[in-house]
């Protein structure tokens, strides 16, 4: 493994756990909408498929091991995976993944479609887990529109914006990055 990656990799986990704490810290009204999409994407322009993946992975065992890192109660631990939302956090590790893949370095267009992939692989494996729990672990009476209107309605403008943002800065920092090393 690349020593460097690895390093990189561990930033970007760090980073992730800021993000799912910083509504914590800081009033919602200041900030009112989480940048954990942002974080999820950007690590996979940035660090590629497999290294993306291994961080989001770090982010979610550190969480599920009890550190206060996602960002709504109980902040953590295995109790988690009862949360009906948790199947997003799982989704962060695939659409990571994905966006690595999808992604051409320096090439804007690929950014944007890796990110919009990516937000198809986070919702699937979302809402799928959204549906499962609240139909065969609460018992509740669901549907797709009833889960579409949850989980999926009201957040995909500023899902959509996030990842608008993602591929800019990810796609700057790749150049930079690859401008750096042309002066070595």
């Amino acid at each position: 493994m690349n020593v460097q990656y690895l390093s990189r990799t561990a930033a970007i986990a760090a980073l992730t756990c800021l993000a799912g704490m910083i509504l914590r810290w800081v009033s919602p009204a200041l900030v009112p909408f989480s940048i954990l999409p942002v974080m999820v994407l950007l690590s996979g322009i940035i660090l590629g498929a497999k290294y993306g993946a291994l961080a989001m992975t770090v982010y979610v065992v550190l969480g599920l091991f009890g550190l206060p890192v996602f960002a709504n109660p109980p902040f953590g631990g295995l109790a988690y995976l009862a949360k009906p939302s948790f199947g997003f956090i799982l989704g962060y590790i695939g659409a990571a993944y994905v966006v690595g893949k999808i992604y051409r370095p320096q090439k804007f267009w690929t950014a944007v479609l890796a990110v919009l992939m990516g937000l198809v692989v986070l919702y699937i494996v979302g809402l799928s887990y959204l549906y499962a729990m609240m139909r065969w672990v609460l018992h509740k009476p669901t549907s797709l529109s009833l889960v579409l209107a949850i989980g999926f309605l009201p957040f995909i403008v500023s899902d959509l914006i996030k990842a608008g943002i993602a591929a800019w800065v990810g796609n700057r920092v790749v150049r930079s990055r690859a401008n750096l090393n042309k002066g070595d």
